[in-house]
Protein backbone atom coordinates (compact mmCIF):
# COMPACT_ATOMS: atom_id res chain seq x y z
CA UNK A 1 0.00 0.00 0.00
CA UNK A 2 1.67 3.36 -1.30
CA UNK A 3 0.37 6.17 0.56
CA UNK A 4 -0.09 9.18 -0.65
CA UNK A 5 2.83 12.24 0.49
CA UNK A 6 1.88 15.31 2.61
CA UNK A 7 3.81 17.73 4.54
CA UNK A 8 5.49 15.99 7.84
CA UNK A 9 5.59 18.99 10.66
CA UNK A 10 8.02 19.59 13.05
CA UNK A 11 5.13 20.89 15.30
CA UNK A 12 1.97 18.59 14.60
CA UNK A 13 -1.23 18.98 16.59
CA UNK A 14 -2.47 15.83 16.11
CA UNK A 15 -3.65 14.24 19.62
CA UNK A 16 -4.79 11.08 17.73
CA UNK A 17 -5.47 9.46 15.05
CA UNK A 18 -8.32 6.32 14.59
CA UNK A 19 -8.91 4.38 11.91
CA UNK A 20 -12.32 1.90 12.72
CA UNK A 21 -12.56 -1.32 10.42
CA UNK A 22 -16.44 -2.78 10.92
CA UNK A 23 -16.91 -6.37 9.82
CA UNK A 24 -19.29 -9.17 9.72
CA UNK A 25 -17.63 -12.85 10.21
CA UNK A 26 -18.93 -15.66 8.11
CA UNK A 27 -21.77 -17.92 9.40
CA UNK A 28 -18.79 -20.87 8.90
CA UNK A 29 -16.79 -18.92 11.27
CA UNK A 30 -18.77 -17.03 14.20
CA UNK A 31 -17.17 -15.20 17.14
CA UNK A 32 -15.77 -16.65 19.70
CA UNK A 33 -14.17 -15.44 23.24
CA UNK A 34 -10.90 -17.66 22.49
CA UNK A 35 -10.35 -15.89 19.02
CA UNK A 36 -9.04 -12.85 21.55
CA UNK A 37 -6.27 -15.31 22.64
CA UNK A 38 -5.61 -16.45 18.86
CA UNK A 39 -5.18 -12.60 17.83
CA UNK A 40 -2.59 -12.21 20.41
CA UNK A 41 -0.25 -14.78 19.61
CA UNK A 42 -0.44 -13.31 16.00
CA UNK A 43 0.69 -9.71 17.36
CA UNK A 44 2.45 -10.22 20.61
CA UNK A 45 5.52 -9.94 19.15
CA UNK A 46 5.04 -5.91 18.77
CA UNK A 47 1.97 -5.73 21.14
CA UNK A 48 3.55 -7.84 24.22
CA UNK A 49 0.68 -6.36 26.55
CA UNK A 50 -2.94 -8.01 26.30
CA UNK A 51 -5.50 -6.32 28.23
CA UNK A 52 -9.51 -6.57 28.92
CA UNK A 53 -11.53 -2.90 28.87
CA UNK A 54 -14.50 -2.58 31.23
CA UNK A 55 -17.93 -3.14 30.15
CA UNK A 56 -18.16 1.18 29.49
CA UNK A 57 -15.75 3.94 27.54
CA UNK A 58 -15.25 6.98 27.09
CA UNK A 59 -16.54 9.48 24.49
CA UNK A 60 -15.93 13.20 23.38
CA UNK A 61 -19.07 14.76 23.01
CA UNK A 62 -20.44 18.32 22.48
CA UNK A 63 -22.68 19.99 24.73
CA UNK A 64 -23.29 23.81 26.07
CA UNK A 65 -20.44 23.51 27.87
CA UNK A 66 -18.09 22.67 25.30
CA UNK A 67 -16.44 19.79 24.57
CA UNK A 68 -16.75 16.57 27.34
CA UNK A 69 -16.43 13.14 28.02
CA UNK A 70 -19.24 10.57 28.66
CA UNK A 71 -18.80 7.07 29.56
CA UNK A 72 -21.06 4.80 27.37
CA UNK A 73 -21.78 1.06 27.40
CA UNK A 74 -19.06 -1.58 25.29
CA UNK A 75 -19.11 -5.01 23.71
CA UNK A 76 -16.70 -7.02 24.93
CA UNK A 77 -13.31 -5.76 23.96
CA UNK A 78 -9.53 -6.39 24.25
CA UNK A 79 -6.95 -3.93 24.30
CA UNK A 80 -3.29 -4.60 22.73
CA UNK A 81 -0.39 -2.28 23.25
CA UNK A 82 3.01 -1.71 21.25
CA UNK A 83 6.31 -2.40 23.35
CA UNK A 84 7.67 0.79 22.16
CA UNK A 85 5.52 3.37 20.33
CA UNK A 86 2.21 4.89 21.85
CA UNK A 87 0.03 2.72 19.39
CA UNK A 88 -3.15 0.91 20.69
CA UNK A 89 -5.24 -2.08 19.04
CA UNK A 90 -8.84 -2.70 19.91
CA UNK A 91 -10.76 -5.98 19.17
CA UNK A 92 -14.22 -7.12 19.66
CA UNK A 93 -16.17 -9.37 17.05
CA UNK A 94 -17.47 -6.52 14.80
CA UNK A 95 -14.92 -3.95 14.85
CA UNK A 96 -10.80 -3.52 14.74
CA UNK A 97 -9.90 0.05 15.90
CA UNK A 98 -5.96 1.44 15.41
CA UNK A 99 -5.50 4.25 17.55
CA UNK A 100 -1.82 6.38 16.94
CA UNK A 101 -1.28 8.51 19.67
CA UNK A 102 1.00 11.97 20.01
CA UNK A 103 3.16 12.03 18.85
CA UNK A 104 2.08 11.63 15.40
CA UNK A 105 4.28 9.54 12.99
CA UNK A 106 3.09 10.74 9.74
CA UNK A 107 0.71 8.80 7.36
CA UNK A 108 3.14 6.61 5.81
CA UNK A 109 3.90 4.62 9.10
CA UNK A 110 0.00 5.29 10.35
CA UNK A 111 -1.49 3.51 7.14
CA UNK A 112 0.98 0.44 7.44
CA UNK A 113 -0.08 0.00 11.23
CA UNK A 114 -3.59 0.14 10.05
CA UNK A 115 -3.01 -2.83 7.37
CA UNK A 116 -0.57 -4.79 8.96
CA UNK A 117 -3.18 -4.97 11.98
CA UNK A 118 -5.90 -5.85 9.40
CA UNK A 119 -3.55 -8.32 8.21
CA UNK A 120 -3.59 -10.07 11.45
CA UNK A 121 -6.99 -10.00 12.18
CA UNK A 122 -7.97 -11.04 9.04
CA UNK A 123 -5.25 -14.61 9.62
CA UNK A 124 -7.42 -15.12 12.92
CA UNK A 125 -11.19 -13.89 12.04
CA UNK A 126 -11.54 -14.64 8.27
CA UNK A 127 -14.20 -12.07 8.06
CA UNK A 128 -16.57 -12.42 5.27
CA UNK A 129 -16.98 -8.51 4.86
CA UNK A 130 -15.90 -5.16 5.81
CA UNK A 131 -19.27 -3.03 6.27
CA UNK A 132 -18.00 0.63 7.20
CA UNK A 133 -14.08 2.04 8.03
CA UNK A 134 -13.87 5.11 9.65
CA UNK A 135 -10.52 7.13 9.93
CA UNK A 136 -10.97 10.52 12.61
CA UNK A 137 -8.01 12.97 13.38
CA UNK A 138 -8.05 14.88 16.44
CA UNK A 139 -6.02 18.19 16.87
CA UNK A 140 -5.43 20.14 19.61
CA UNK A 141 -4.26 23.70 19.14
CA UNK A 142 -3.00 25.73 22.22
CA UNK A 143 -4.03 29.08 22.85
CA UNK A 144 -1.22 31.51 23.09
CA UNK A 145 -2.59 34.11 24.68
CA UNK A 146 -6.17 35.75 26.45
CA UNK A 147 -6.57 38.07 22.75
CA UNK A 148 -7.00 34.87 20.70
CA UNK A 149 -9.73 33.53 18.64
CA UNK A 150 -10.21 30.67 16.87
CA UNK A 151 -10.01 32.58 13.82
CA UNK A 152 -6.12 33.17 14.38
CA UNK A 153 -6.03 29.55 13.82
CA UNK A 154 -8.47 28.40 11.54
CA UNK A 155 -10.03 29.93 8.57
CA UNK A 156 -13.72 30.30 7.59
CA UNK A 157 -14.46 26.60 5.25
CA UNK A 158 -17.08 24.38 4.25
CA UNK A 159 -17.49 23.13 7.68
CA UNK A 160 -16.78 25.70 9.93
CA UNK A 161 -18.65 29.18 9.79
CA UNK A 162 -17.12 32.87 10.70
CA UNK A 163 -18.88 33.55 13.42
CA UNK A 164 -17.88 30.74 15.12
CA UNK A 165 -14.47 31.82 14.07
CA UNK A 166 -14.71 34.97 15.67
CA UNK A 167 -16.02 33.80 19.03
CA UNK A 168 -14.33 34.06 22.40
CA UNK A 169 -13.69 31.18 24.54
CA UNK A 170 -16.75 28.59 24.82
CA UNK A 171 -17.09 28.28 20.54
CA UNK A 172 -18.72 24.95 19.88
CA UNK A 173 -19.73 24.10 16.02
CA UNK A 174 -20.35 20.79 15.14
CA UNK A 175 -21.08 20.14 10.79
CA UNK A 176 -22.12 16.80 9.81
CA UNK A 177 -22.27 16.33 5.94
CA UNK A 178 -23.28 13.35 3.39
CA UNK A 179 -21.69 13.74 0.26
CA UNK A 180 -23.30 10.45 -0.56
CA UNK A 181 -26.09 7.91 0.85
CA UNK A 182 -22.57 6.31 2.12
CA UNK A 183 -20.49 8.85 2.90
CA UNK A 184 -19.88 11.31 5.63
CA UNK A 185 -17.60 13.98 7.18
CA UNK A 186 -17.98 15.38 10.70
CA UNK A 187 -16.34 18.54 11.61
CA UNK A 188 -16.18 20.15 15.24
CA UNK A 189 -14.15 22.30 16.35
CA UNK A 190 -14.61 23.32 20.26
CA UNK A 191 -13.08 25.10 23.11
CA UNK A 192 -11.51 23.64 25.65
CA UNK A 193 -10.76 25.27 29.05
CA UNK A 194 -7.48 25.31 30.43
CA UNK A 195 -5.94 22.97 32.78
CA UNK A 196 -4.55 25.21 34.63
CA UNK A 197 -3.61 29.27 35.49
CA UNK A 198 -0.53 29.04 32.98
CA UNK A 199 -2.53 28.28 30.05
CA UNK A 200 -5.56 29.62 28.04
CA UNK A 201 -7.33 26.49 26.56
CA UNK A 202 -6.79 24.99 23.41
CA UNK A 203 -9.24 24.58 20.30
CA UNK A 204 -9.89 21.06 19.42
CA UNK A 205 -10.40 20.53 15.46
CA UNK A 206 -11.86 16.86 15.11
CA UNK A 207 -12.49 15.40 11.84
CA UNK A 208 -14.14 11.96 11.28
CA UNK A 209 -14.65 10.80 7.92
CA UNK A 210 -17.23 7.67 7.59
CA UNK A 211 -17.79 5.34 4.59
CA UNK A 212 -20.48 2.52 4.86
CA UNK A 213 -19.86 1.42 1.12
CA UNK A 214 -19.90 -2.49 0.62
CA UNK A 215 -16.05 -3.03 0.80
CA UNK A 216 -13.47 -5.63 0.22
CA UNK A 217 -11.37 -7.42 3.03
CA UNK A 218 -8.81 -8.02 0.97
CA UNK A 219 -5.94 -5.63 1.87
CA UNK A 220 -4.66 -3.89 -1.40
CA UNK A 221 -8.31 -2.64 -2.00
CA UNK A 222 -9.16 -1.91 1.75
CA UNK A 223 -5.96 -0.05 1.96
CA UNK A 224 -7.15 2.26 -1.09
CA UNK A 225 -10.11 3.10 0.38
CA UNK A 226 -8.54 4.12 3.57
CA UNK A 227 -5.78 6.41 1.69
CA UNK A 228 -9.08 7.99 0.31
CA UNK A 229 -10.21 8.68 3.34
CA UNK A 230 -7.37 10.18 4.71
CA UNK A 231 -7.08 12.29 1.83
CA UNK A 232 -10.52 13.56 2.44
CA UNK A 233 -9.52 14.25 6.54
CA UNK A 234 -6.08 16.20 4.91
CA UNK A 235 -8.54 18.18 2.18
CA UNK A 236 -10.27 19.32 5.37
CA UNK A 237 -7.93 20.34 7.24
CA UNK A 238 -5.86 21.93 4.92
CA UNK A 239 -8.74 24.16 3.66
CA UNK A 240 -8.99 25.27 7.40
CA UNK A 241 -5.61 25.62 8.59
CA UNK A 242 -4.29 29.44 8.89
CA UNK A 243 -0.69 30.82 8.40
CA UNK A 244 -0.46 31.22 12.05
CA UNK A 245 -1.41 27.27 12.23
CA UNK A 246 1.18 26.64 9.29
CA UNK A 247 3.85 28.95 10.76
CA UNK A 248 3.47 26.91 14.26
CA UNK A 249 3.10 23.71 12.12
CA UNK A 250 6.83 24.47 10.60
CA UNK A 251 8.05 24.85 13.72
CA UNK A 252 7.07 28.98 15.01
CA UNK A 253 6.59 29.06 18.77
CA UNK A 254 3.08 30.24 19.39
Amino acid sequence: MTATKHPSYPNPVIVEAVCELQFELSKEKPWKASLFGDFYKNVQGEYPEMEPLQGVGVQLDVGPQGLGQRLVPQRQRMRFKHAERPLILQLDETSLIVNVLAPYPGWEKVIRDIMDAWRHATQVLSPSAVIQVGLRYINRIELSSSKDRPRDWIRPNDYVATGVLNSGPGFLSRAEAHSTEHDTTTVTLGYQPPEDSNSYGAIIFDIDRITQRGLSVKEAELGREVNNLHEDVWRVFASARSDKLESFLQGAQS
